[in-house]
């Protein structure tokens, strides 16, 4: 693709993406069209969200994309608005990070020159700035543009907006692809994960890290009896928790990853656990269920909060 004048042009099929702050906005037109009414649609998510309810659209598809936009701004909100909130947020980060640039680290002989497309990113400097330093070429891609605005801000060197289960580049564009929390806000899964082999070239690696369907505590409020949710939602009035799930977003396990990656093409499927402990849990109590899960990894891994998928590409898609 070439830069010309504040946007991308494609010479294979001449579709043109215009340029926000420095950020390629290749989202599919009909979502485009859709930030129109992202200012009167995020009101009604957040007033769903304050009563514990779904919330209803009479497009699926543009209420799980305007659910999105929402969370960014709600965290954010939650963040810098409670201190306690931010100290749990920040110290779950820092090692779910380190954990993974671990375990990618191990996967790859080296980082530096490689291609990297990080699927779902966020405004997730802990990743993305390392692995630009190790000198990777990191391409982040994310849904919502405002969190990649922050993550540019803080010095990261390419973002694209775009739609993870219809990833706006050629085939076999890069060494490899991985996401962090992200894929299980795309159901059906198989959408995100296909497109994500599709850019990764023959000998390329994915990996995939995701909450557990298994893990304890993962009860969406929608699910909750109505009174219990009410009083959820007071809560969260006078202090907004970590995080809210959407209405599109459900667990999913391992099994289901490693599934549809071999479908793809893709062997040497390992599975590893990244946190054992979900983030709110007690430091006495989440500092000895991680070194239990670390030395008993059988017994445990399957009730791990997060797991890993990694694959390796070994054949040309049909």
């Amino acid at each position: 693709m070439a830069l010309e004048a504040g946007a991308l042009s494609c010479p294979g099929c001449s579709a043109r993406y215009p340029i926000h702050r420095g950020i390629p906005q290749m989202l599919p037109p009909h979502l485009t069209t859709a930030l129109n009414l992202k200012r009167a649609c995020m009101e009604e998510i957040r007033a769903s969200m304050l009563q514990g309810n779904r919330g209803q659209a009479d497009s699926q598809e543009i209420e799980r994309f305007m659910w999105e936009q929402q969370l960014y701004c709600w965290g954010k909100q939650v963040i810098y608005g409670d201190t306690r909130a931010a100290k749990t947020f920040s110290s779950y980060a820092e090692k779910g990070a380190s954990g993974l640039l671990r375990f990618l680290q191990e996967r790859v002989d080296r980082v530096k020159g490689k291609a990297i497309l990080y699927v779902g990113s966020g405004n997730d400097r802990l990743v993305t700035l390392p692995l630009e330093e190790a000198g990777a070429l990191v391409v982040n891609l994310d849904i919502a543009a405002e969190p990649l605005e922050d993550l540019m801000a803080a010095g990261a060197r390419s973002c694209v907006c775009g739609d993870a289960r219809r990833l706006p580049f050629p085939a076999e564009s890069f060494d490899m692809a991985f996401s962090k929390g992200s894929i299980h806000h795309s159901h059906p899964i198989a959408e995100p994960l296909r497109a994500m082999a599709r850019v990764v070239r023959r000998g390329g690696h994915i990996i995939v890290a995701e909450p557990n369907r298994y893990a304890l505590f993962r009860l969406p409020r929608y699910l909750l009896p109505p009174k219990l949710r009410q009083r959820i939602g007071t809560l969260l009035r006078k202090r907004p928790g970590l995080g809210y799930p959407t209405p599109y977003e459900a667990p999913i396990s391992a099994t289901e990853v490693a599934q549809i990656l071999r479908a793809e093409g893709f062997s040497q499927i390992e599975r590893a656990t990244l946190t054992h402990a979900p983030p709110r849990v007690p430091s006495a109590i989440a500092r000895p269920w991680e070194n239990l899960g670390r030395s008993m990894p059988r017994l445990f891994s399957r009730f791990a909060f997060e797991f890993i998928v990694y694959g390796r590409k070994t054949w040309e898609e049909s």
